[in-house]
């Protein structure tokens, strides 16, 4: 009876023991699947902003040579289509290095996001299989 007694106290345990393992996996597994979306909507956020940033700089480029020059205008002054081309260019670089620099804004502002997300998850996780061990300890501590 005695051994029969005990194999109850083992089978009780084991189950205590797998009812922790799987409470401690859910969290953890619960943490990877939101660090997963967060991630996805962070990515998505990012593309939105980096379109809105490229479509924003496309419009403000001017074209040069735009219709509202006359031949009149040409011809009285014929260096003035070249000036005014070389204008636009100098400011489409300009437009284009400070999409550059919003870009990097961007993604930055995004891995910080992602960063936060992750050292979150990252404690949960940490605080999940420390309370699995201390969980373990309890259990298998008891006579």
């Amino acid at each position: 009876m005695a051994t029969n007694c005990q194999f109850d106290g083992m089978q009780d345990k084991v189950l205590e023991a797998v009812a922790a393992f799987t409470q401690a996996n859910e969290r953890v597994v619960g943490q990877l699947i939101e660090l997963g979306s967060t991630a996805a909507r962070e990515s998505l956020r990012a593309m939105g902003e980096l379109q809105v940033a490229a479509m924003d700089t496309a419009r403000a480029i001017p074209m040069p040579g735009a219709p509202a020059e006359t031949l009149e205008d040409l011809r009285r002054d014929p260096l003035a289509w070249y000036r005014k081309g070389f204008q636009a260019m100098v400011d489409s670089t300009q437009r284009v290095a400070k999409l550059v620099e919003t870009n990097a804004q961007i993604v930055a502002r995004n891995a910080e996001r992602l960063q936060a997300s992750a050292t979150a998850s990252a404690k949960e996780i940490e605080q999940a299989a420390s309370g699995y061990t201390s969980r373990m300890k309890d259990i298998y501590s008891r006579a």
